[in-house]
């Protein structure tokens, strides 16, 4: 795909973040002219680009998607493996909790399009070998599995309400995070969950 001119790039950028703040405020019914009025251009760029809400809202949920993916790349760099771990933690903590009200916001529409969960494997796979890597040197849990830890990173948002005060997520997942230490571990009563057991389980809300 041709690179976007950086003015259209610009206002792409204005037109996601103004449509997920609109989505969070007044929820999906939120009109196209409405976010424009947000982004601070013409509802024909809106268009031009997202021909319709559901184009826009993909496209919010693929651009946090590649956020997250970037950032358990970035933090495979990192050559501690618990520092690495957590470096993503809280990259993606930090995006959860500016994005709190917008997935708060289209949880059900998130529910209802099994293709949206779908898109996240690709995280899973990215964040997979930083759990590895960590159990391997000793520093996490064996019984943790990629998506206990991606759990943990959303309830570490999720159990705040919206807009407490800044980077009030740091906390849980402080806990958390003592919890996934191997040191003062206790058995776990039930197996991890794999991501196919999370395709399972949101079937009967896709019917």
């Amino acid at each position: 795909m041709k690179p976007l001119r950086a003015d259209a790039e610009r206002n792409r950028r204005l037109v996601l973040e103004a449509a997920a703040q609109a989505f969070a405020e007044e929820g999906f019914d939120v009109g196209v002219a409405e976010i424009a009025r947000r982004a601070g251009v013409g509802n024909a760029t809106v268009f031009r680009r997202f021909p319709t809400k559901d184009a826009l809202f993909d496209a919010i949920v693929e651009d946090r998607i590649a956020t997250l993916e970037a950032a358990a790349q970035e933090a495979a760099l990192e050559p501690d493996p618990w520092k690495a771990l957590v470096a993503f933690l809280e990259a993606g903590a930090a995006m959860q909790a500016r994005d709190h009200g917008f997935f708060q916001a289209t949880e059900q529409r998130l529910l209802k399009h099994p293709e949206i969960l779908e898109k996240h494997r690709c995280v899973v796979d990215a964040v997979e070998p930083l759990v590895v890597r960590a159990q391997e040197a000793g520093v996490l849990r064996d019984d943790i599995g990629t998506t206990d830890v991606l759990g943990l990173m959303k309830a570490a948002v999720a159990c705040l309400p919206p807009h407490v005060r800044e980077q009030a997520w740091r906390r849980p997942l402080a806990m958390f995070l003592d919890g996934l230490r191997p040191g003062a571990a206790t058995p776990l009563p039930v197996p991890a969950l794999s991501f196919e057991d999370l395709e399972a389980a949101l079937q009967p809300h896709y019917a």
